[in-house]
């Protein structure tokens, strides 16, 4: 569950009507969602858009249920999609109420920013 968290229609419904601590593995506590980002190089910028994307509902919403664009049908040699998959990911790594740790890894989504852009954004540049 912690490398695959799963949400059911249930759960995302009530998200915002209790706000319930979760404990790391550590014994620290946190509130899903509203946890730490780690900084991979100069990529803080990145990671603030990421915090406050993952805390507007229905963005978040969306993205915490996987079958919401699973099937979504693109061309073939289409690498956008890997954005779409990335960003659910973290969506669901930083809402997980069972995380091992108070912070969460935005690595997988940035390699999908980078080979996106063609690398016009770097996580080892600062960028805008």
């Amino acid at each position: 569950y912690v490398l695959k968290p799963t949400f059911t229609a249930q759960h995302i419904a009530h998200l915002d009507k209790q706000a319930k601590l979760s404990r790391a593995y550590d014994g620290t506590t946190y509130l899903p969602g509203i946890v730490g980002l780690n900084n991979i190089k100069a990529n803080d910028y990145a990671n603030a858009v990421l915090q406050a994307l993952s805390n507007v509902p229905p963005l978040r919403n969306y993205f915490l249920e996987e079958e919401n664009y699973r099937r979504i049908q693109r061309p073939p040699g289409d690498i956008m999609f890997l954005l779409v998959q990335r960003f659910g990911e973290l969506m669901r790594k930083l809402w997980n109420p069972r995380n091992f740790k108070a912070h969460v890894s935005p690595h997988e989504m940035l390699q999908a920013v980078v080979l996106c852009s063609k690398k016009n954004f770097q996580i080892t540049k600062q960028g805008e």
